[in-house]
């Protein structure tokens, strides 16, 4: 293959401008995400669940014992203890310890300058989603073209005579503009500028997991209700990108499938030796700028999806090794 592969880096900045800092409070300890604007986030926990827009994002420790008639209301409680504003804040919860934690930033310069050799164009299918510009000089990929220019809302104009199937068919273009309602606080002047600076810089993906497995479980197995307890695999990913809602989803997957693939690795099975694929209340977040590149796909074929596995495999793992030597310690 003669694909020359754009370089993914790992970075120490995370994605989208957050900070990150773990607190220690009465109530416990927290990790704290502050980005400087609205997120667009999709959550399963019930605390900002769903599809939002949030400028904070915690992962609450609680102790295994937690238990609680009310929880959103319990929580609205600890996050006013802690000064934080229930309205912009999504949260986790989890019985992992924060020293526990693992994260992984990474970076990928503009994937349109990738380039695919001659020999490498005829292998690509309509849906290879990479971002490599082909020309779409026959009459099959011109109808392919128009059929993913009106998916798309809008003509593709960057290709000067070469427009980018495959980019469209990813989704995986620059876009100034943020997607937000002018009614979102988001969308703002100093979005716009940002965003129009940021277009064609490639894309940056953060992944912040805790892992605990004292309630490992296998998808498709029954088990008591009994086993419904706080231990949870907690995975919060972070892009700098505008995320179409089926991206958002799809963004889920490959996290689920990334968190999956770290357990076997690391060697998590059940009592009869067959792997667990999670625990029992597992939660995954994800949050995108919606400013910059346009993805619409968020798969392991898409550059987005692979940098999303892989940040959240590498997280994982951190979590996953310091998890293992602290129950070897117990």
């Amino acid at each position: 293959m003669n694909t020359q592969e754009p370089l993914i880096q790992t970075v120490s900045r995370p994605a989208a401008g957050i900070t990150a800092v773990v607190n220690e409070v009465a109530a416990g300890s927290y990790l704290l995400l502050e980005a400087p604007s609205p997120l667009r986030t999709l959550s399963s926990a019930p605390w900002g669940g769903g599809f939002g827009y949030h400028r904070t994002i915690i992962n609450r420790k609680v102790d295994k014992t937690y238990a609680c008639g009310d929880p959103v209301t319990e929580m609205n409680g600890f996050l006013e203890a802690a000064g934080l504003n229930s309205e912009e804040t999504a949260c986790l919860l989890t019985s992992v310890h924060m020293s526990g934690l693992g994260q992984s930033h990474l970076r990928m310069d503009d994937p349109a300058s990738a380039k695919v050799g001659a020999d490498d164009e005829a292998a690509r299918s309509l849906f290879d989603t990479s971002d490599s510009k082909l020309d779409v000089s026959s009459q099959a990929d011109r109808e392919a073209q128009s059929f993913f220019e009106t998916f798309d809302g809008r003509p593709d104009t960057r290709g000067n005579g070469k427009a980018s199937l495959f980019a469209a068919a990813d989704g995986d273009s620059a876009n100034p503009v943020n997607g937000i309602d002018a009614a979102e606080p988001a969308a703002t002047a100093a979005y716009a500028t940002a965003a129009a600076a940021s277009a064609d810089t490639g894309i940056v993906v953060s992944a912040w997991v805790t892992v605990g497995y004292s309630n490992m479980a296998r998808a498709g197995r029954g088990l008591p209700a009994s086993a419904l307890f706080p231990g949870t695999i907690n995975i919060i990913v972070a892009v700098e990108g505008e995320l179409t809602d089926e991206a958002m989803v799809n963004a889920v997957i490959t996290a689920t499938e990334a968190k999956a693939a770290a357990l076997q690795d690391l060697g998590v099975a059940l009592e009869d030796g067959s792997g667990a694929t999670g625990t029992t209340t597992d939660a995954v977040l994800i949050a995108s700028t919606q400013r910059g590149r346009l993805h619409r796909y968020a798969g392991t074929a898409t550059y987005l999806g692979h940098m999303i596995g892989r940040s959240v495999y590498e997280a994982a793992m951190q979590s996953g090794m310091a998890y293992k030597k602290a129950l070897a310690l117990s």
